[in-house]
């Protein structure tokens, strides 16, 4: 099934459905809710608007996480089983048809790790047993702090291959594996540090504690698939051994540093720890 037919398929709440936030008309969206968008999202979503009025958008698609590759040991990461439902939350799939293409771009608002995360749910969208398996060369990820860039690529998308195009958005962020492995590590310690400043003050942090579980799934995510992906590691590594490369995949994915859920639960405000320890 073509992207276009699959996402038209996600209902929200204003139909009923519980498969997104909204999906519909760019237009209608940022009617509704312009004055909640990020700025960057706000200038570059208008921008697609005013050339392409037939796009639309779909906000926050839901969608489970695949456990296989948790249960056979791919990606080790059990916290996953304790997340019920869709946890993996889509931010914006951005879609459109031209002269017979049809395209999507998914965007996160900008954070300093966000290209990683996109990257991580591209992959997620894109993996076997997916609704999307068969639509890899019409979706882009990014996420980007530049307005005109966003735009420029949902542009890109209808002249390009979509491969090209992530390839390029990809090496703005990292020049090697080696880098974005780096990079990947930093950003689950920034999120860990995160967790510990903000958790101890939420009443309710359910959601929150499944988001930064999610996020490091995607780091780890994209830790493996990248080297999998890669023939020149393949080739020049591991001299052409692909359970060699699979094995020291598994071993960077699991470099990625994580709290535990538990120990997320358990976290207290410092002034109720002292209290409990008196």
């Amino acid at each position: 099934m073509a992207i276009i037919a699959i996402l038209d398929l996600q209902l929200d709440d204003r139909h009923d459905g519980n498969d997104c936030v909204f999906n519909g008309y760019l237009e209608d969206y940022l009617s509704l809710y312009e004055k909640d968008l990020d700025p960057i999202l706000k200038q570059a979503f208008s921008t697609i608007e005013s050339k392409h009025p037939d796009v639309k958008v779909c906000f926050g698609l839901k969608s489970e996480i695949s456990k296989d590759a948790i249960s056979n040991q791919i990606i080790r990461y059990k916290d996953v089983f304790k997340l019920e439902g869709k946890p993996l939350v889509y931010p914006y799939l951005l879609y459109g048809e031209k002269e017979g293409e049809e395209r999507a771009l998914l965007v996160l608002p900008y954070t300093e790790a966000g290209p990683l995360y996109a990257k991580g749910y591209y992959y997620c969208m894109t993996e076997p047993g997916s609704a999307f398996i068969d639509c890899k060369n019409e979706i882009v990820a990014m996420s980007s702090n530049q307005p005109e860039k966003i735009a420029e690529t949902f542009e890109r998308l209808f002249t390009e291959k979509a491969g090209a195009i992530q390839r390029a958005l990809d090496g703005e962020v990292y020049k090697n594996y080696d880098e974005l492995k780096e990079k990947a590590l930093a950003a689950s310690e920034v999120q860990k540090e995160e967790a510990k400043n903000l958790l101890p003050d939420l009443e309710d942090r359910n959601n929150v504690i499944n988001q930064y579980i999610v996020n490091w799934f995607l780091l780890k995510k994209i830790l493996y698939v990248q080297y999998m992906v890669n023939k020149d590691i393949l080739n020049n590594v591991h001299e052409g051994n692909i359970k060699k490369q699979r094995n020291q995949a598994k071993l960077n994915a699991d470099e990625v540093s994580f709290l535990s859920y538990s120990e997320m639960w358990r976290m207290k405000k410092e002034e109720e720890s002292e209290v409990s320890n008196a």
